[in-house]
């Protein structure tokens, strides 16, 4: 995704042409939309591996939480 964002990029500074412009602003989008949904999605996991560690083994619960504070 983001090497055809790249090359969107590229191919736009060499024409200057308005549709290029227009495609190269779309896959920016879909890259950050992208971004957004996978950042999401590691953070739900991180979450669901904290209140998992909480309900059995504390140790790495206690770490993580020890980090975040720092």
């Amino acid at each position: 995704m983001v090497k055809g964002k790249e090359k969107a990029y590229l191919w736009y500074l060499t024409t200057r042409s308005e549709t290029d412009k227009i495609e190269y602003k779309r896959l920016v989008a879909i890259v950050k939309r992208e971004t957004r949904k996978i950042k999401r999605q590691c953070w739900e996991t991180f979450v669901w591996r904290i209140e998992h560690d909480l309900h059995g083994r504390q140790i790495n619960a206690y770490k993580i939480i020890k980090n975040l504070n720092n």
